[in-house]
C-alpha cells in the first residue's frame, strides 16, 4: 500500500529526486527531532530536581507553619484554662463573701428586732453613756496599763461620736 502511493506521488509530481539529498534531509530531520527530545528530557530532569528542592522547602515551611499554629493554639488554650480557673476562684470567693454577708445581715436583723426592747435600751445606756438608775452608785476602778490605751481610744471614739 505504501509503495503504490509513493509511486503515484512521484508520477503526479514528475519531479526528479536525488536519493542522497533526500536521505540527508531525512537524517537531519531525525537528528533535530532526537535533539529536541533529549533537550526536553534534560529540562524535565532539571525541573524534577528543582521540584524536589521546592518540595523539600515547602515541606519544611509547612512544618514550621504547623508548629507555629500549634504553639499559638496551645498558648490560647493555656490562657483560656487560666482564665477559667481564675474565674472559678473568684466565684468561690464571692460565694463565701455572700454567705458571710447573709449571716451578718441575719445578725443585724436580729439586733434590729431587739433594738427597741427596754432591756436592750437600758443595757446600751449603761455601757455607752454610763448612765445609772436613781439610787445606784457608779464605781470606776483603775484600768490596767495594757487596757488603759484601749479604753482611752474607745472613750475618745465615744466622745467624737456624740
Amino acid at each position: 500500500m505504501g509503495k503504490n502511493r509513493r509511486s503515484t506521488e512521484f508520477k503526479n509530481n514528475s519531479q526528479v529526486i536525488d536519493m542522497a539529498e533526500a536521505r540527508e534531509r531525512r537524517q537531519k530531520r531525525r537528528r533535530a527531532e532526537k535533539e529536541k527530545k533529549e533537550e526536553k528530557e534534560r529540562r524535565e530532569k532539571q525541573q524534577n530536581t528543582r521540584g524536589k528542592r521546592a518540595i523539600r522547602r515547602s515541606r519544611i515551611r509547612r512544618r514550621i507553619i504547623t508548629g507555629i499554629v500549634f504553639a499559638i493554639l496551645a498558648l490560647l488554650l493555656f490562657l483560656l484554662v487560666f482564665n477559667i480557673i481564675s474565674l472559678k476562684k473568684e466565684q468561690h470567693d464571692t460565694l463565701q463573701e455572700q454567705k458571710a454577708l447573709k449571716q451578718q445581715k441575719a445578725e443585724l436583723e436580729k439586733e434590729l428586732k431587739n433594738a427597741e426592747s427596754p432591756e436592750n435600751v437600758e443595757a446600751q445606756a449603761r455601757e455607752q453613756l454610763r448612765l445609772i438608775k436613781p439610787g445606784e452608785i457608779l464605781y470606776m476602778f483603775p484600768v490596767e496599763i495594757t487596757n488603759q490605751g484601749d479604753d482611752a481610744d474607745s472613750s475618745k471614739k465615744g466622745d467624737s461620736q456624740e
